[in-house]
């Protein structure tokens, strides 16, 4: 019975209207919670109606649940209804069922149509799908809860069961559950998007638990190598990559290098029966992510047909939010009270601004001095201005927590290692504190670090994230007082962190070219070490236990282009000659995919925005093509050889000798196709060598060669293998029976929140 305990007034009838529709094959319409009128459900056919009536008095006592009935006997009187059936979530015995028949007298027609928490719960094992429908019910099983905190789907939250269920409990299920659990079963793939704050990890999340209660396993990407590693045809496996394309804007760096492998990734999944992937970005990085990736939108590919944007709630659905987050909450009863009073539950339902995340805030924040009279104002300033979910808080943190804020702001937008995050915090720390007469001591890291955990960020493993995208969004608005900014660039230590402090720089001054000329200057100095701090990294795979190098830092284009940005901005020389430092770099590796498909565009712009008469253009033209040469010999990935061919076509003039890069390209291509045994040697599975197969043709149709002989030798492995016969997946899910809700009118909205005035 604990279980029903999780619902909510609304849920509770929502559960107990379709338990009747199965059990009694009639459809029955939705009323609002409260001030009902006696009808929480009816059906109706010719004369003949049955009368539903719910009352979720788990907590109450049964004196309590009869006078309730009672009240509600000059209400059955007037509907003079052919059945009139009575359910609850309290536990009756026969004697006390028979005090409530007495209490219904002849208005009952049988003793049968009073339910108690048991029939309920035996209702709910003739119909399972009824149960899998209602999230609440099945996720307080203890085997369930062990499995979603052991499959790891939490760990970034360091969540325990409590906080799963108090999640749980605030959740709405909507149209948007069964919106994406359709297209992800239709697609395998689907791609959750829509503005800040409006539940898209909440809804992947539920989609998630929703597999997890039927045996599949779930795995947390941050890299699409780690989505390959783990693809197992065999075993049923739910991908999930939270904001895969930046937390608050594009991270074109991260679309260059995925966009490729994410067009390779998706193929992978919706060939195989036992995968599925769900993905979350926001709206507008997505729409800027299309225009500029060549995957994203092609024939081949069209990431948009896997889309389904969560950015609106209807009326009815924000009342339930703000209905839940207000009953799970530590809230006075007189504070919720105080929101019945005048317009103000209109004016949050109606709010423009109105999200869930910030009715969490909300509800879970509420000042603990505040007067039960002062709380509507309280909420309505929070949606007038969301900043104030975080500047308060921000403001009375001490200069170490505000430093590693800021140290994780300008690092990585994914969760950053603390090795890499105690570096740049330690490169910022003393300096700052001394600038403004503050102490500093060598323990302040781990202190920070553990004041800000779980309220400003959260750790998982030895890496570290915001707790809430909103954090960054706060400190994106917040962070430009000019002369505090203008103390980080020679403090910088990593490339990549100087490269999004300069772009939140531009963000923040955009209109401002003097102060940006005057802050691009102040990176002089890292400019000069820019060709020493390496870009690759040592690293061990925990999974195969052997050592590899990989990406760490920015690759040799970005770190040219953010030199030539530099240049552009400030028209400080040296900027010029750090470039020719970086590509001729003995210290930096060429990234095959980055570098040869950015280079052509960096050269481009040397060409079109350095002036002829300033000294070494023509050695940083051609120290980019010989750096282009090298990342094209080292060995371009095959579906990137196109876009790569492409970039090299578009950004190349005619003024120049193109042979020697040409002939390059051309020899990775011809090898594509001339060793195709040996380039398929490592694949044994169908789906990679059909996916094999379309990148051939899709290189044979953009260059004009002919694909037939490797496709023969790719079809002729692929009839070799001995295809597994696998049951294809048959979900068990079904919309809960909760009428659409084209109007949901002021009436509706106070009748729903009554609950709490009783």
């Amino acid at each position: 019975m604990k279980r029903l305990g999780n619902l909510s007034p609304p849920d509770f009838e929502d559960l107990c209207r379709d338990i009747l529709q199965a059990e009694t094959g009639q459809r029955f319409s939705a009323f609002g919670a409260g001030a009902d009128g006696g009808v929480d459900g009816r059906h109706s056919k010719g004369p003949k109606s049955t009368i539903l009536q719910c009352k979720h008095y788990l907590n109450s006592t049964f004196s309590q649940l009869k006078s309730a009935l009672k009240m509600e006997v000059p209400k059955i009187d007037l509907l003079k209804p052919s059945r009139y059936i009575f359910l609850t979530s309290q536990s009756l015995t026969p004697a006390l069922s028979d005090e409530l028949a007495d209490v219904l007298g002849d208005r009952l027609k049988s003793p049968e149509d009073i339910w108690g928490a048991e029939d309920i719960e035996a209702a709910l094992k003739r119909h399972p799908d009824i149960e899998k429908a209602h999230l609440k019910l099945w996720m307080t099983s203890t085997a369930v809860l062990e499995k979603v905190l052991q499959s790891g789907l939490e760990a970034h939250t360091a969540a325990t069961k409590a906080e799963i269920l108090g999640e749980l409990r605030v959740y709405v299920r909507n149209p948007s559950f069964d919106a994406a659990f359709e297209k992800l079963e239709r697609h395998r793939v689907l791609v959750v998007s829509g503005p800040p704050g409006v539940g898209k990890t909440t809804l992947a999340k539920m989609l998630t638990y929703h597999y997890l209660n039927d045996d599949w396993q779930f795995c947390a990407i941050r890299s699409l190598d780690d989505g390959f590693a783990k693809l197992d045809e065999e075993k049923r496996t739910i991908f999930f990559f939270d904001d895969f394309l930046g937390q608050i804007e594009l991270d074109r760096q991260a679309l260059v290098q995925r966009d490729g492998q994410l067009a390779r990734f998706v193929k992978r999944v919706r060939a195989s029966k036992n995968s599925r992937f769900i993905l979350t970005t926001r709206a507008h990085i997505f729409e800027e992510a299309r225009r500029l990736s060549d995957h994203m939108d092609e024939g081949r590919f069209q990431l948009s047909k896997f889309l389904l944007d969560v950015g609106q709630y209807n009326r009815s659905i924000k009342a339930r939010i703000l209905f839940n987050h207000l009953a799970a909450s530590d809230l006075n009863g007189d504070h919720i009270k105080a929101l019945l009073q005048d317009d103000w539950l209109k004016k949050i339902v109606d709010h423009p601004n109105y999200n869930p995340r910030l009715i969490a805030h909300v509800a879970a924040e509420c000042p603990e001095d505040l007067e039960p009279s002062a709380y509507p104002k309280f909420a309505f300033k929070i949606l007038e201005n969301p900043s104030l979910l975080w500047a308060k808080a921000y403001r009375s943190l001490s200069m170490r927590c505000q430093n590693l804020l800021v140290a994780l702001y300008f690092g990585n937008q994914y969760r950053q290692p603390i090795k890499v995050l105690r570096e740049n915090f330690n490169a910022i720390h003393n300096k700052i504190c001394e600038h403004y007469s503050q102490p500093s001591k060598p323990e302040d890291f781990e202190e920070a670090l553990k004041s800000l955990e779980s309220g400003f960020v959260a750790i998982s493993g030895n890496r570290v994230r915001f707790v809430n995208p909103s954090v960054r969004d706060f400190l994106k608005e917040h962070l430009t007082d000019g002369d505090f900014l203008g103390l980080l660039p020679t403090l910088c230590v990593r490339a990549e962190w100087a490269q999004n402090l300069w772009s939140h720089m531009k963000h923040a001054f955009q209109t401002e070219p003097d102060k940006l000329k005057t802050l691009a200057q102040k990176f002089c100095e890292f400019a000069n070490k820019l060709d020493q701090i390496p870009n690759f990294a040592k690293v061990k795979s925990e999974q195969y236990n052997y050592w590899y190098r990989e990406l760490d830092d920015l690759a040799i284009a970005d770190r040219g282009s953010l030199l030539l940005d530099l240049f552009e901005h400030s028209g400080h020389r040296d900027f010029l000659d750090a470039a020719i430092s970086v590509l001729k770099s003995d210290i930096l590796e060429v990234d095959a995919s980055r570098d040869s498909r950015e280079l052509p565009e960096l050269h481009w712009r040397i060409s079109s925005f350095v002036d002829d008469d300033v000294d070494g253009k023509e050695e940083l033209l051609t120290a980019v093509k010989a750096v282009l040469m090298t990342a094209i010999e080292t060995g371009v990935p095959m579906d990137e050889l196109v876009a790569v061919n492409d970039a090299i076509a578009e950004y190349f003039g005619d003024a120049i000798d193109l042979r020697p890069i040409e002939d390059a390209i051309n020899s990775a291509i011809d090898y594509e196709f001339d060793e195709i045994s040996e380039r398929i040697s490592d694949l044994s599975s169908e789906s990679e060598l059909n996916e094999h197969l379309e990148i051939l043709e899709f290189i044979a149709q953009h260059t004009g060669r002919s694909a037939e002989t490797a496709k023969r030798v790719v079809q002729e492995k692929i009839s070799e293998i001995e295809v597994p016969d696998y049951d294809e997946y048959q979900p068990s899910s079904r919309g809960q029976n909760s009428n659409p809700d084209a109007e949901f009118s002021d009436k509706d909205l106070v009748s729903l929140f009554s609950t709490f005035s009783k």
